[in-house]
């Protein structure tokens, strides 16, 4: 298995790193022929200037970008760690226009350790209440895999976000063997993108309501990508 930490040690190396991956998926998603479903919804929450949660799952994090307009929608940040590897993913975010916010939540292994999650949590609160969109993956950063947590519902309950679901799919791609398993696109494919526009989560539902809102939000996260899956003929 390869050693982040280690192949991400030299700056230079990290910049070469983001370097490469820039242009993989740059040349990916420009050789990859879409579907789109749902794209009139979403259309009109890009002209609606409110502030979007938009969430898809963390095994599709790299077919992400190419997915959110840069011009014409709300301005988009993605989280990424404090950690060396969190400079090549912010650099990624950054060629393809979107802000990065660097901070995650603590390992369970060791809760003391400080690597930002609050404050991040802070500053995307900020940045939605602005008239902005968050990107979330609900199940990351380590899992468990497609079981969502109640961060994007937070974000989006606290701040009254619309909340969009994203399903992405290309037909040709590599499966990484990380406990998400990680898709990375292949060039020349068939892509699918499926959006589903939901409103922002109550400000004043009691606990049993609000688990039944999360585990309702991940069925519909899992019913995108599935769609997604369908359409380009890629395994579930």
């Amino acid at each position: 298995m390869i050693d982040k930490k280690k192949l991400t040690e030299k700056p230079w190396l990290r910049n070469l790193i983001a370097d490469l991956l820039i242009a993989y998926l740059r040349f990916c998603y420009a050789t990859t022929k879409w579907t789109v479903e749902g794209e009139d919804e979403v259309k009109l929450v890009w002209a609606s200037g409110r502030p979007v949660v938009l969430m898809f799952w963390h095994e599709r994090l790299h077919f992400g970008h190419a997915s959110w307009p840069t011009v014409d929608a709300q301005p988009v940040a993605v989280l990424s760690s404090q950690s060396k590897f969190g400079d090549v993913i912010s650099k990624v975010n950054g060629a393809f226009g979107r802000h990065s916010i660097r901070g995650s939540k603590a390992k369970k292994s060791d809760p003391s350790k400080n690597k930002g999650g609050a404050q991040a949590f802070r500053d995307l609160l900020r940045w939605l209440r602005a008239g902005n969109c968050a990107a979330t993956t609900p199940d990351g950063p380590r899992g468990p895999r497609r079981e969502m947590t109640e961060g994007s519902l937070k974000l989006s309950q606290i701040t009254g976000s619309v909340m969009v679901c994203l399903g992405q799919s290309t037909k040709r791609y590599i499966e990484l063997g990380t406990w998400d398993r990680m898709r990375v696109p292949l060039p020349f494919s068939r892509g699918a993108m499926v959006w589903k526009v939901l409103p922002a989560v109550p400000a004043d539902l009691d606990e049993d309501t609000f688990e039944q809102g999360r585990l309702a939000m991940q069925n519909q996260l899992n019913a995108v990508t599935a769609r997604a899956d369908s359409i380009v003929g890629a395994p579930l």
